[in-house]
């Protein structure tokens, strides 16, 4: 499957500024750019740099792509509900159904992210991501998103 998407996004955020959005930090830290959003989809981009946790050699594990999807996901709702004036609320990955890679991504190759909320419901959300690199996709997969309510955070 060949799609295709330029990725003529400028840059919103990057680096240290995106740590207050997320809980992630590094090594385990996997979006390092943040495109904007737009009211049905957001923007991430990260850059995989050999030897790190999920890009041992030439190449970005798919676990990694998987991780990724996720915490570009996190970034968007904590964007979100800090916007809101509300905090971030705490979730994790409930399933990854049809995750399919249709590409590798070499160690240094920029990827770039588009996230889609597919439903919304009170207790978890289900939502789409597509990643790209040098504008071709490399995978593409829905995640459900379970919310954790009540945790205090």
């Amino acid at each position: 499957m060949k799609i295709i998407m330029e990725c003529s996004r400028k840059i919103v955020s990057q680096g240290e500024a995106l740590l207050k959005y997320l809980p992630h930090r590094p090594p385990v830290l996997l979006v390092d750019t943040f495109f904007g959003r737009e009211p049905d989809a957001s923007y991430t981009g990260y850059t995989p740099r050999r030897g790190s946790l999920f890009c041992p050699g030439d190449y970005f594990l798919e676990e990694g792509l998987i991780e990724h999807a996720a915490q570009s996901i996190a970034l968007a709702a904590g964007l979100e509900r800090l916007e809101n004036q509300r905090q971030v609320e705490p979730g994790f990955v409930g399933s990854v159904n049809s995750f399919i890679t249709y590409g590798t991504v070499p160690s240094g190759s920029p990827i770039f992210t588009v996230i889609r909320e597919l439903y919304k419901y009170p207790g978890f959300s289900v939502l789409q991501a597509e990643i790209f690199c040098k504008d071709m996709l490399v995978a593409r997969g829905e995640l459900k998103v379970v919310k954790i309510s009540g945790s205090g955070a």
